[in-house]
């Protein structure tokens, strides 16, 4: 991940209020950063920050479900 890339995902780590994050499964083309947290947090969604090319953004909820799914599910023995 580039300098910028890293500076972007560390503010939207920021943002969602996380101590730290570590890189996740890819997913649809996607590099994926999760937030960690030191104490149990209420955020609602389990929000990832989503790195493909230059755009680094945070998932919507329903990227956030689908990509718990894939990560936790049989998505989790295979990328795509």
């Amino acid at each position: 991940m580039k300098n910028k890339e890293k500076t972007l995902v560390a503010e939207c780590m920021e943002a969602l209020g996380a101590d730290d994050y570590r890189k996740g499964k890819s997913w649809k083309g996607y590099e994926i950063y999760i937030p960690d947290y030191k104490k149990p947090v209420y955020s609602g969604f389990p929000y990832v920050v989503m790195v493909k090319e230059k755009e680094v953004r945070l998932s919507t909820e329903e990227e956030s479900l689908d990509y718990l799914s894939y990560s936790e599910g049989e998505g989790a023995e295979e990328e795509s």
